[in-house]
């Protein structure tokens, strides 16, 4: 390998990198590598080194210099020993198979999907390994100009390629903290890129754990209803299904188990229901709610004697995404400081985020604002254990709307500051700018003074 793109542009010698240190010299290479093996007409060029200012007069008689030093700089090619060729108005730099880093990425990512293909995962994770440790950074490092993105673009492209094949060689090599991390990573990237969440629920539920998966997928159908206001494809759909019938590792005796249809089913059912609270049949899943909120409560009861917390706070979440569309249920609040206090003995440090989250906002209604400012404090420290800078900014929000409740009006504008520095652009940014608007404070507080 010669040259290096995938970041600062770089020529690899023998002893050292060498890097080309003044601007216009790297920029003249860059472009040349970007169209490797192809004439370049000196327009171009010009065009590419002097981007967005006026070329001097001496234009051209420059371009030949920088091209002397960059033969000096390269090692001979072939039999006549020219690296870069020129004819009349145009250069051309002769690169050999695999002298570039990008080619050996392809190169790489292609052995890697081969041995993918083959059912040899740890074969597949040496390639891809390798095929990752040649990413440096921006391709190109900027130097090559909006005529030529595609090419940087195609090959961001290809790094996204090698890290979700990467993850798929370290959850079939059984490295599951290493591939939940990397998935972690690559959804918050890109939270709409749903082959990813699929991949981190597969990484959850082969590391045995259930919570976590079913906690994933509410948050990738959150991310796509909330931005596409489309519901996750089949895939997702029939993941989120086969955790929910998976039969718990240690069985409850038969007495402790509801009679009829068992529980994950049961829970399945109301989420669907509560998913559609939000579209075309809106009003037919609020009656559906209205009707049979006892029955729901007594549910989550139920679940909780059974020790089936992940369906307990599943259940839950359903329940309160009625409540947030208007409806009422009684006794709310005491029933979901159960339901956080099991997840909290459970270790479902997920559920209980959500749950306590849900608790302050039902205290926040009911008038409680002190003891809602303890839950949502409670789930402010879990996420920011966790690092769910999403759920973090969510809770921000919610405790905002609790002070402003009580005239706190300053306590409440700081809070939804401190989710839109977390969460600049997302849906929740977009409820703290509404709600700074209502308390009519602005998004950037004035700078205090004090008096002399």
């Amino acid at each position: 390998m010669l040259f290096r793109v995938l970041g600062p542009v770089e020529i690899d010698g023998t002893d050292a990198v060498s890097y080309i240190r003044a601007d216009k010299p790297r920029a003249l290479l860059a472009l040349l590598l970007v169209k490797a093996n192809t004439w370049v007409a000196v327009g171009e060029i010009i065009d590419t080194v002097w981007a967005g200012k006026t070329p001097p007069v001496s234009a051209e008689r420059n371009i030949g210099t920088y091209i002397w030093q960059l033969r000096r700089a390269l090692p001979p090619l072939g039999a006549d020993g020219q690296r870069i060729e020129s004819r009349s108005k145009a250069y051309r730099i002769r690169v050999d198979a695999g002298e570039l880093d990008s080619d050996r990425l392809q190169a790489l990512l292609a052995a890697g999907d081969e041995a993918l293909a083959a059912g040899d995962a740890a074969r597949a994770l040496k390639h891809l390994e390798s095929a990752q440790s040649l990413w440096r950074g921006t391709p190109y490092e900027g130097l090559v100009t909006d005529g030529h993105q595609p090419e940087v673009v195609r090959l961001a492209e290809l790094r996204w390629s090698v890290r979700e094949r990467l993850a798929d060689a370290l959850i079939g090599t059984s490295r599951f903290a290493d591939a939940i991390a990397l998935c972690k990573s690559l959804t918050a990237e890109d939270p709409l890129r749903e082959t990813n969440w699929v991949r981190l629920l597969v990484a959850y539920r082969d590391a045995g754990r259930r919570a976590d998966a079913l906690a994933t997928y509410q948050k990738a159908r959150s991310a796509l209803v909330d931005e596409l206001g489309t519901e996750p494809g089949p895939e997702l759909r029939a993941l989120q299904q086969q955790l929910l019938a998976d039969v718990p590792e240690e069985p409850k005796p038969e007495a402790a188990k509801p009679e009829g249809p068992g529980p994950d089913a049961y829970v399945r059912t109301v989420l669907d229901a509560a998913a559609a609270l939000n579209g075309q049949h809106a009003a037919a899943a609020h009656h559906w709610f209205t009707t049979r909120h006892v029955e729901f409560t007594t549910a989550i009861s139920q679940l909780l004697a059974a020790n089936e917390v992940a369906n307990a706070w599943l259940l839950t979440t359903a329940v309160h995404q009625f409540i947030e569309t208007g409806g009422d249920v009684p006794d709310w609040a005491p029933l979901v400081a159960e339901v956080a206090a099991a997840t909290s003995a459970g270790k479902d440090w997920y559920g209980e985020l959500i749950t306590r989250n849900i608790l302050g906002i039902a205290q926040t209604r009911s008038g409680r604002v002190h003891d809602a400012r303890a839950e949502f404090t409670a789930a402010l420290a879990i996420a920011s254990v966790h690092g769910d800078r999403e759920a973090e900014g969510t809770v921000l929000v919610n405790l905002a709307l609790a002070e402003a409740s009580t005239g706190a009006r300053q306590q409440a504008a700081e809070y939804l500051r401190r989710a839109l520095r977390l969460l600049p652009e997302s849906p929740t940014a977009g409820e703290a700018r509404a709600a700074l608007a209502e308390l009519g404070e602005p998004e950037v507080p004035a700078r205090s003074t004090v008096a002399s």
